[in-house]
């Protein structure tokens, strides 16, 4: 028997980008707050099973077949067709004998596209709870995605986005509770559904970064960590267009370094490097003593946000990067409007304002985003639940 069984789309035994880094922090949460805990997940590919020693552990793989295959399974369920492949006989049976053997008192479904299986568990497990763990607002993800989609694909995406907006509201009011990742995202989840939502933030791996010194890479050198996907592909077009020329007038010799997987071409643009995908944030961190989160977007997990204050840089931030993330500008971090338009040669000529708004980032960042914090956190939702 475990106290937690949770149900992940990824494995959050490897933290490769900011979803898994997400679910990992949640594990972490649960085994701190010294629950037993067993874990449901997904392998994609060529993956191959992580070794885990900590706790429990199932892994199935998705169906494959085209898009076309996988939309047309979706047509003929409930579940949305992008989520269609993490619903397979395999998992289903699957799952069902992991529950049966762990009989679990708590159900996390690690992310709305598993929500699908509340029904089996409710089957399956009839006395325990099951908490709606959510990333994002889906609602505002695939709309925006419909938003951005042109020609022939967009009756498909249109088709997945209505499925999914009205699955995310159905699984929220089947289950027993709802834990946001944001404070933004549980008031918009609340304005869209009505639920009762409750936050559950993320710890953020203090270790990696602590060894960083905040006068350590290159003072003009602007950092942006993550994936540069539909969504920040845009964002990034405007910023290179509209900001950053801007920036350059005042320093010729300012740089930024984007890390990360970027799907489309590459924007060229004077002193703008593309490395692809990231093997050590920390080690990119180091180049330079800026970050940058262009996100124009709401919702989401904002760990960009929180990586660059952990490592010790000063972060210039949209609205959008920081939602939901109790932080002031001038104090923690420097808000992108202020900057470009009022402050922008005062601030990147004073190195010792600079430093000490990131000493100040920082030191937030490992006061609300430790694993203690955050394990403090849960065990009161668990209580709760």
């Amino acid at each position: 028997m475990v106290d937690v069984a949770v149900l992940c789309p990824v494995t959050p035994f490897e933290r490769t980008d900011g979803h898994r880094m997400a679910m990992a922090s949640d594990i972490q949460a649960i085994l701190d707050s010294k629950l037993s805990l067993g874990v449901v997940t997904f392998l994609y590919g060529q993956q191959t099973p992580s070794a885990v020693t900590v706790c429990e552990s199932r892994y199935f793989r998705v169906s494959g077949g085209s898009f076309v295959m996988r939309f047309i399974r979706g047509l003929m369920s409930r579940i949305p067709p992008s989520s269609e492949r993490l619903y397979t006989k395999e998992s289903m049976a699957g799952i069902k004998e992991a529950l049966r053997d762990w009989q679990p008192k708590i159900v996390v479904i690690n992310d709305v596209s598993m929500a699908g299986y509340i029904p089996l568990i409710r089957e399956t497990v009839p006395a325990a709870k099951i908490v709606v763990r959510t990333h994002n607002v889906m609602h505002d993800v695939r709309r925006e995605q419909l938003a951005r989609t042109k020609y022939q694909s967009r009756i498909a995406v249109k088709f997945d986005t209505e499925r999914y907006c009205r699955f995310e509201r159905d699984s929220l009011a089947q289950a027993d509770a709802v834990w946001a990742i944001t404070q933004a995202d549980a008031d918009r989840l609340a304005m869209l559904y009505g639920s009762r939502n409750h936050v559950l933030s993320v710890s953020i791996p203090l270790e990696r970064y602590r060894s960083i010194a905040t006068s350590e890479g290159r003072p003009r050198h602007f950092i942006h960590i993550g994936t540069l996907d539909y969504r920040r592909w845009s964002d990034l077009e405007s910023f290179l267009s509209d900001n950053w020329p801007r920036i350059l007038s005042v320093d010729p010799d300012a740089a930024i370094t984007f890390a990360g997987a970027l799907y489309g071409k590459a924007i060229e643009a004077p002193g703008v490097t593309y490395t692809g995908t990231v093997g050590d944030d920390a080690a990119v961190y180091r180049q330079g003593r800026l970050a940058l989160n262009i996100q124009k977007s709401t919702g989401g997990i904002k760990l960009k946000t929180l990586t660059s204050l952990a490592a010790g840089r000063t972060l210039i931030s949209t609205a959008h990067g920081v939602e939901g993330v109790p932080i002031a500008s001038g104090k923690h971090y420097w808000d992108m409007d202020i900057f470009l338009k009022d402050r922008l040669k005062d601030v990147l000529a004073d190195s010792e304002g600079l430093r000490k708004i990131a000493e100040n980032g920082r030191a937030w960042v490992e006061t609300h985003h430790s694993r203690e914090a955050t394990a403090k956190q849960l065990s009161r939702l668990v209580e709760a639940v």
